[in-house]
Formats: structure tokens, C-alpha cells, sequence
């Protein structure tokens, strides 16, 4: 070591040692920081008045003051104050807020106070204090539901039950909520909160909102907390909860009364059964043809399976009314006709099962197929928790009443049928009309289609973003779809979404579906065009708003043909008595069935 290398570190020895001594007398001598006031714990990434750390004291001598946030290993990390001048006995405060002097935010952990008394040449550690410093919320959880189902979400009304009790972990013996989401609309919403006491293991939902027995609907028991830094912890995790987002069993049903009718057609004359769900409460009970008011059979009955005989004659969709305690339900039966029919008409029941908001596994989210992970496969056959599905009354249903006024006969099954191979077949018949919007297709009935109409069958399609997206059924369950084919099991290429638009369609490819048509067709707002077809078809008909835009289009295939008419309003219109309307459906229908 060089002489001058001596000299600056007996230099820096002697500094050091004077601090120290006059650190030492700070600590040892009268004390001239009175009263310290700070923060124990703080969080200056929650939303609460505790995000910064709150720094206070007085001191005895007026002086210039300097204030540093010191780690655990003696470094400086901030500088709250730097020579500020500080009066005699008057109670400053300054306030920290978890960043480092370069702006970051400082790690988690405990931190000091040091105090500089630049005038005296003084400096110390608050004695007996620490800041920490806490970003991490807590992980509330709901553990249970009870009673429970042994599978699937609690329930609510129960017979002899007053409340659904909620255990919950994760609270940190602090105070907390919890939070009721519905979750079978969009978004999902809080709709009641019920404080949780400290230390209190578990809390009771008695079924109602605002002092009124809820809606039924799909509810999950979520909760809040906040710890004492002020970070908030939520159960789940993410709010909204979000599909496929939530662990565990916290979901709630509420059900008043609700039917299961069978998916598959029942033929006309036989016994089926559907289950109904009145909360072991007596009902009453209805059955109709769809569109017409004269009641068919009626009856009473308490009992989960209602046994009831399918309406004799002809092939239809019927609508079962079930009536209990002040709750109504209406739900499909449909009844097929073994008897010679040249069209096929295939309800969506895919779909109506696809868009039910029911939760299956008791996550308190929906199953459906629009759902995310395990929220997006749906198990056939579950009580149709809005009743009749949304689509029936100006889709697939209008269709059907317009056939019946019309005395247009036809055989009825739906997709659901047809891909579990029962009830009739694709092959039977010279003409397939699917109705309504079949979403998902499994990928067995999009082979059949494709097939059938290459063997010589007739196929028209009156849905929009149709048998595109396949869902695979297995042992009664549909699995999370894929992503939707670029052309559909016909060999269209549809354009989404639809176009919304006043202006009428007119034909410039004549063929066959247009022969019992003045070939201009208005009263339409909203279409799905198509791009094209696939390469081995050839375009025979097409309509549209201009020559580049086919709407009503159709193509043949193979020895076969298909159609789409990408009009939603179309059977709607036509049962409403629009002339345009009606005389395509029977033109369609002509060919489908020559």
C-alpha cells in the first residue's frame, strides 16, 4: 500500500468512527426526536388511504432535517426529505411511497427511518420502528358449499333447508365479505354482499338479494378481504370471475322449477318421460303443438319424472307447459311420424344445449360451449334452465309453423339425434332442412352431411355461422369446441359477422330454389354472404344485394345439392305473411322434396 493509499483510508477510519460516536450519543443522550409516529406495515399498490407510509415526529431544537429509508442492510433506498428545515416542538409529517430513489418500486420487506440533524452533525435510526413494506393480497378461498349435491353446484330452495353455508380460509382472521356473482349473464355481477366477522370460519347465504328470494340462475360465492397493508385479496382471483377461471366447488343454483326434455324425437303415440325439477313441490302440467292454443293432454303430478304420451298423427314440435307455486317453464318435445316423408327437417339441439346457462361441475360458472377449459364442455340432456330456447320462436319454430299452416309435410329429429345414430336417418330421406342455427357439429354428422349430399341428398341450411365448429360427443357430453372450419360441412365459405343492410337482394344466377319466386326478396336488416364454395362445387343459383355478394345461394355437389339462404329473419317474415318470404321457402321446398 502506498503512503498516499495510507493516509485516505486512516482518513476514512477516523470519519467513520465520529459518526459513529456521534450516533452513539444521539441514541444514549436526551432524546431529541420526540415522539415518533410511522406506519408498521403499508402497501403502496393497494387503493386504500394506507398506500403510503406515513412518517411524524418532533424535535426538540429547530434544525435542517434529512430523512432516509434505510433496507436491512444499512443502504439508503429513498430520500423522504433532504435539508428541510424543521422548527422546535411543532409535529412535522412526511410520507413515503414505497419507491426507490430511481422510481421502482422497493421490494418487500422491513425497513428504517434515519433521522440527520444536519446542524448538530447528528444522525439515527427511529429507535423501535419499522416500516414494512407489503404487496402481496391475501388468498381467500371458498373451501365449501353445504349441503351439497355429489356432484354439481349446491341448490337452492331446499325443503328443510334455510340457508347454503359457506366455509372460507385465507381471510387472514380479518374481516371480509362475501360477494354473491351471478354468473349466467353477461358480465357476470355482484348482486349481494354479507359481511364475515374475523376469525369467522364460514358464513350463510339464506337465497335472497336485497331481502327478495333471488332469480334463478348460476351464482358463485366469491369473497373479499383486505390485510393490513391494505392489499385486497379476492376469491376467485380475477374479477368478473371469467369462464374457466375458477377452482373448486363455490357455485349456488337457485332453481324454482325447470324440465329436461328429451333431446332425441319421440315417436308419435309412445310414452316418454321428462324430468322435472319443482323443488319437490306439486305442478301442473300442459301440452301443445307449437303455435296452436288447443291443449292436447294436461295432468298433475309431484314427481321428478313426468311420464306423459307423445300427441298421435303427425310429425312436430310440441311445447310443454309445466306450472308450480307462482313459476312457469315451457320446454320442446319433439314428436316424430315413422311414416313416408320426403324431407327431413333437423332441430338445433346442439345449440340449445350449447347456449344453456347450467352449471354442471359446481364451479359456479356455466357450462357452455362458448365457455373456456372445463367451463366449455356440456353434458346432454340438463334441465333447460331459461325454458324454451331463445332461437324457437322466430327460427326453427316459425319455420315449422309456416309448414304446418302450409300443409308442407316433413319428418322431424334433431342434430343431437343424428349424431348419437338414433331416431331417423340422413338417408331416408330426398331432402335435410336444419332449421335453425346449428352452431357445432360433431365431427361424424359433418362427414354424413357431406357424404349424403354427394350421393344424391338435397340439404338447406337456414342458419348463420353454421355446422362450422366441431364438438366431439362422448358418453352423453360435448367437448370444448375447436375452432370454426373455413367452410362448413356443405362446402360454404360464409363471411361473418353478418352484414347489416336494408337493401333488397335480387336474383342473378336463376336456378330451380327460384322458380316459384318474383326473384327480388326485401324486408331484410341483417345477412350472411358467402365468400364461395368449395372448389369441386358448381355455383346453379344466387341472389344477392349485388352481383359479387351471394346471400341466397345454391350449389351442387357431387349427384346432390346444397342451399343456404343466410337470413335470420327469413321463416319469421314468412309466417308474418311477406309474400317474398313465403314464396321462397316453397321453392325451396319444391326442389328438396322433387
Amino acid at each position: 500500500m502506498t503512503r498516499a493509499a495510507r493516509i485516505v483510508f486512516a482518513l476514512l477510519v477516523v470519519a467513520t468512527l465520529g459518526a459513529f460516536v456521534v450516533t452513539q450519543k444521539l441514541k444514549s443522550g436526551p432524546p431529541l426526536i420526540v415522539r415518533p409516529d410511522v406506519y408498521s406495515v403499508f402497501s403502496p399498490v393497494s387503493d386504500t388511504k394506507g398506500h403510503r407510509a406515513k412518517i411524524s415526529f418532533w424535535i426538540v431544537n429547530a434544525d435542517d432535517v434529512s430523512i432516509s429509508i434505510v433496507n436491512d442492510e444499512g443502504r439508503i433506498v429513498d430520500t423522504v426529505a433532504d435539508g428541510v428545515s424543521v422548527p422546535r416542538k411543532v409535529r412535522k409529517t412526511w410520507w413515503w411511497d414505497g419507491r426507490t430513489r430511481d422510481g421502482r418500486l422497493a421490494p418487500d420487506g422491513y425497513y428504517r427511518v434515519r433521522v440527520a440533524l444536519l446542524r448538530q452533525g447528528r444522525t439515527a435510526d427511529l429507535p423501535d420502528v419499522e416500516i414494512g413494506l407489503d404487496t402481496k393480497p391475501p388468498k381467500p378461498r371458498v373451501v365449501s358449499v353445504e349441503p351439497k349435491e355429489a356432484v354439481g353446484p349446491a341448490f337452492l330452495p331446499q325443503r328443510g333447508v334455510d340457508g347454503i353455508t359457506v366455509s372460507v380460509r385465507g381471510t387472514e382472521g380479518r374481516k371480509a365479505d362475501l360477494v354473491i356473482w351471478r354468473t349466467d349473464v353477461t358480465p357476470a355481477r355482484a348482486t349481494e354482499t354479507i359481511p364475515i366477522a374475523a376469525r369467522q370460519p364460514s358464513v350463510t347465504w339464506d337465497g335472497t338479494i336485497g331481502g327478495r328470494p333471488a332469480p334463478a340462475g348460476t351464482y358463485l360465492m366469491g369473497i373479499r378481504v383486505a390485510d393490513r397493508a391494505g392489499n385486497v385479496g379476492t376469491f376467485p382471483a380475477q374479477l368478473p370471475p371469467r369462464s374457466g377461471g375458477v377452482r373448486g366447488r363455490a357455485g349456488v343454483t337457485v332453481r324454482y322449477l325447470a324440465a329436461a326434455p328429451p333431446l332425441r324425437p319421440v315417436v308419435a303415440g309412445r310414452i316418454t318421460t321428462v324430468r322435472v325439477d319443482s323443488r319437490g313441490r306439486r305442478y301442473t302440467w300442459a301440452l301443445r303443438r307449437l303455435g296452436d292454443p288447443q291443449v292436447l293432454a294436461r295432468g298433475r303430478g309431484s314427481d321428478s319424472r313426468l311420464r306423459l304420451r307423445a300427441p298421435r298423427g303427425q310429425a312436430g314440435l310440441h311445447v310443454l307447459t309445466i306450472a308450480s307455486k307462482g313459476h312457469r317453464t315451457q320446454v320442446p318435445l319433439v314428436v316424430s311420424a315413422p311414416v313416408d316423408r320426403r324431407v327431413l327437417v333437423v332441430l338445433p339441439a346442439i345449440t340449445w344445449e350449447g347456449l344453456n346457462p347450467v352449471d354442471d361441475d359446481g364451479d359456479g360458472m356455466p357450462n357452455l360451449l362458448t365457455g373456456e377449459g372445463r367451463d366449455g364442455s356440456v353434458r346432454l340432456g340438463r334441465p333447460l334452465a331459461d325454458g324454451m330456447p331463445a332461437s324457437v320462436a322466430n327460427q326453427e319454430g316459425a319455420l315449422l309453423r309456416f309448414l304446418d299452416d302450409n300443409l308442407m309435410r316433413y319428418e322431424l329429429t334433431t342434430d343431437a339425434a343424428l349424431a348419437a345414430g338414433v331416431g331417423p336417418r340422413l338417408d331416408g330421406y330426398r331432402g335435410t332442412v336444419f332449421a335453425g342455427d346449428s352452431r357445432w357439429i360433431t365431427p361424424q354428422l359433418r362427414r354424413a352431411l357431406r357424404r349424403r349430399v354427394e350421393e344424391g341428398g338435397r340439404v338447406w341450411s337456414l342458419g348463420t355461422d353454421a355446422l362450422r365448429t366441431g364438438t366431439r360427443l362422448r358418453d352423453g357430453v360435448l367437448s370444448p369446441p375447436g375452432p370454426a372450419a373455413a367452410t362448413d360441412a356443405l362446402g360454404a365459405r360464409p363471411r361473418q359477422p353478418l352484414v347489416e343492410s336494408p337493401d333488397p337482394l335480387s336474383t342473378y344466377l336463376n336456378g330451380p330454389i327460384f322458380a316459384e319466386t318474383g326473384g327480388y326478396f326485401s324486408g331484410f336488416d341483417r345477412y350472411e354472404a358467402l365468400a364461395s364454395v368449395v372448389p369441386d362445387a358448381e355455383l346453379t343459383a344466387a341472389a344477392g344485394p349485388d352481383a359479387d355478394t351471394p346471400v341466397i345461394a345454391s350449389w351442387r355437389l357431387g349427384d346432390g345439392f346444397a342451399v343456404h339462404t343466410g337470413l335470420p329473419q327469413l321463416a319469421q317474415l314468412a309466417v308474418d305473411g311477406d309474400s317474398g318470404a313465403a314464396e321462397l321457402i316453397r321453392s325451396i321446398w319444391a326442389t328438396l322434396a322433387a
